[in-house]
């Protein structure tokens, strides 16, 4: 990855993150674990209690929309860029992802849908808020406790969905650093950017060469040792092929040996008339199989070689 490629990432790719919260409905209650605790003579703080304070798992609902935004789209879109962090207010987040500019669109678009729904459930939580403490009063029993319950506009604060964009520095301006520092120490801190973009680069081929190379092999094997498959490892796999170009293209800088298993694996998909063809038993079937495994395998062959040399510090391109 050279240093050209390194500073297009300003104009090809841009910064992502994702911040959800909700309240989870499940308190833990220390009166009634001391309360287990003496009962079946457990030490203290052997023992952990919660409960649902609505009666029910309100938690699996706002989870259901997450769960699927961050596996269809937000992950699916983007590539490991930082690690979490928290803002100024202590909010929790997912940390910096990078998406390619050509998918930009897509992933905002999706995300403002993610967001409608997100807090379309929430509002239909606070409208029958006062119907959820009832029915917990009844379920709960003693465990019961009305301190528990914050009032409406308290509880809406807690509702968050967080979907920010921020663009990439361009390292090469050297004029963005306004420290007033010495020139040497100016030099360093320039230094130490370039270092960790291309760090984080090489991270970026890393993570997309190895989820592939796991997704190919995982398949070769089942066609390999005549095991059943799923229909949605091809198409976990082909999903992956889809954005290679992207990621390639706006943040490794058009890695020739990534263009060549792209154009490889279009070709092996291109040759698979449906999957039920590969679970055919006869002869047909298993040269079937066994033709689709190898092309998969040669695909990613270039790939394997250059693994090592790219992901872990070694030449440019």
């Amino acid at each position: 990855m050279n240093k050209n490629n390194k500073n297009l990432l300003s104009k090809q790719a841009l910064l992502v993150s994702l911040t959800v919260k909700h309240p989870s409905g499940i308190k833990v209650d220390k009166s009634l674990r001391e309360g287990l605790e003496a009962k079946v003579g457990a030490e203290d703080k052997t023992l952990h209690v919660s409960k649902h304070m609505y009666g029910e798992n309100i938690n699996k609902i706002f989870r259901r929309i997450t769960n699927r935004i961050r596996r269809e789209y937000y992950y699916a879109l983007t590539v490991p860029w930082s690690d979490s962090e928290s803002d100024s207010d202590s909010t929790s987040t997912s940390g910096w992802r990078l998406c390619p500019s050509t998918q930009l669109e897509l992933l905002d678009e999706k995300m403002q849908e993610a967001r409608d729904d997100f807090f379309e459930e929430a509002e239909s939580f606070l409208e029958n808020y006062d119907s959820f403490v009832s029915v917990a009063e009844r379920k709960l029993g003693s465990a019961f406790n009305e301190e528990d319950y914050p009032d409406v506009d308290k509880l809406r604060s807690k509702f968050v969905f967080d979907f920010k964009k921020e663009l990439i520095q361009d390292i090469t301006k050297s004029s963005d650093i306004r420290l007033n520092v010495s020139d040497k120490m100016k030099a360093n801190i320039q230094q130490e950017t370039e270092n960790r973009l291309a760090n984080n680069v090489r991270n970026v081929f890393k993570v997309t060469v190895e989820a592939l190379l796991e997704q190919v092999n995982h398949i070769v094997d089942k066609l390999k040792n005549g095991e059943t498959f799923h229909k949605t490892s091809f198409e976990k796999l082909k999903q992956s092929i889809d954005m290679l170009p992207s990621i390639n293209s706006d943040i490794l800088g058009n890695d020739a040996d990534i263009s060549n298993a792209h154009q490889s694996l279009v070709s092996v998909f291109a040759s698979i008339n449906s999957y039920d063809s590969l679970r055919d038993e006869t002869e047909l079937g298993e040269a079937k199989r066994k033709k689709v495994a190898d092309d998969l395998e040669s695909s990613v062959g270039d790939l394997k070689g250059s693994f090592f040399d790219k992901a872990f510090g070694g030449k440019d391109d």
